[in-house]
């Protein structure tokens, strides 16, 4: 069996911490059926826009840290350990990160321009 190691610290400098999808250059990371991604946000760091995700499901993780997240029109604190489902056609946005965030994120299937921004 052969086994491919990753490293998610160099990740995230390299690739904004992209770790696998169908996006990535030809390699055992790259793959159709799923997008995973574990990145950092500041404290601060408002960039996220209101978007959608047509097909598909996406899922979030907290590792660590604190964000206020919007799905459709409901807002809410994420904390350490919390995860959340968000089916495909639903509105979401990072509102604003509370505290220094690491994020898990699995979203599934990776195809292209799956992701419509809805605010500029």
């Amino acid at each position: 069996m052969i086994m491919i190691i990753g490293n998610i610290n160099k990740q995230r400098e390299v690739i904004k911490g992209w770790l696998v999808g169908q996006f990535l250059e030809e390699g055992p990371f790259k793959d159709t059926n799923m997008e995973i991604f574990c990145k950092k946000f500041l404290k601060g760091d408002n960039n996220d826009k209101l978007h959608i995700h047509p097909t598909g499901k996406e899922y979030l993780i907290i590792i660590s840290g604190k964000i206020l997240m919007r799905v459709n029109d409901e807002v809410f604190e994420m904390n350490d350990g919390d995860y959340i489902a968000i089916n495909g056609g639903q509105k979401d946005k990072m509102e604003k990160i509370l505290e220094d965030t690491i994020m898990l994120g699995v979203r599934s299937p990776s195809i292209p321009n799956n992701k419509i921004f809805l605010e500029t």
